[in-house]
């Protein structure tokens, strides 16, 4: 009789391990589950503005961009104008391009604001072959795309901050143009991509110092100037770096066939 208690005990002792242990497994795989739900991988975060993008979007992109190249290589010997038909083609394929790049984000901040592989330079090489007011130009077209695309988002803190932080701020990028005279074609490429980044932190440090000031404390700043800096050079710096590299390594030969057919 005290063998088979013995043995009974026994049986519901290891019942009840192997109940815990189940649980414990339970709980760890949710936590894990959970965890991946809660903090997406890197890869998944740069590329989620694929998956968000509405299948009009993906329409109008493939437009700009086939419709650019074919009109781009079509028209010969058209009668120059303000905006000649090649302009318009290149600026669409342009548009097309820095919208596409836009959609890979390296980094993303907090409160908006990314870095991206080069989504600048494609208009910024826009305003350095033809000048600066087509290039302002050319930025103001892309940033109300950009607005469009957001699905009105952007438009959440008011109309003022969105006008700096998408027509403004993008349309300076056509600064880049100002130095399109220079005879050494790298250095003036180069400064104007520098130019270019310059003028859209500027419109962006405004916005960050006059509209969004008061997330200043929030971040652990004391001054809504060195929190507008800091937060906008954060990821404008690197956008900056990566546009000039790029354009250091492949700029000056992309410049010099577009200008072949400009």
């Amino acid at each position: 009789m005290l063998n088979l208690n013995w043995l009974m005990s026994v049986a519901h002792a290891e019942g009840e391990a192997e109940a815990a242990a189940t649980e414990a497994v339970e709980a760890v795989t949710e936590a894990v589950e959970t965890a991946a739900e809660v903090e997406p991988t890197w890869l998944q975060t740069a590329f989620e503005k694929f998956a968000e993008m509405p299948v009009w979007g993906w329409v109008l992109l493939a437009v700009l961009l086939v419709g650019g190249v074919v009109l781009w290589r079509a028209v010969r010997g058209e009668k120059r104008t303000v905006w000649t038909t090649r302009m318009v083609s290149l600026g669409a394929v342009c548009i097309a391009l820095s919208s596409v790049l836009s959609l890979v984000r390296l980094y993303r901040m907090p409160m908006g604001g990314s870095i991206t592989p080069a989504s600048m330079l494609p208009l910024m090489l826009f305003a350095y072959i033809y000048g600066t007011v087509p290039g302002v130009t050319l930025g103001v077209i892309y940033s109300i795309l950009q607005i469009i695309l957001d699905g009105g988002s952007a438009i959440a803190y008011g109309v003022v901050p969105l006008l700096i932080d998408y027509p403004v701020a993008f349309g300076l990028l056509g600064l880049a143009g100002l130095f399109r005279k220079l005879k050494d074609e790298r250095t003036g490429l180069l400064l104007g991509v520098v130019a270019g980044s310059v003028g859209r932190f500027l419109a962006s440090f405004v916005s960050g110092w006059v509209f969004y000031g008061e997330y200043c404390t929030y971040y652990g700043f004391t001054s809504p100037v060195l929190y507008s800096i800091c937060y906008n050079g954060a990821y404008m710096l690197p956008e900056c770096v990566i546009c000039v590299l790029v354009a250091a390594l492949i700029g000056p030969r992309l410049v010099k066939e577009l200008r072949k057919v400009s």
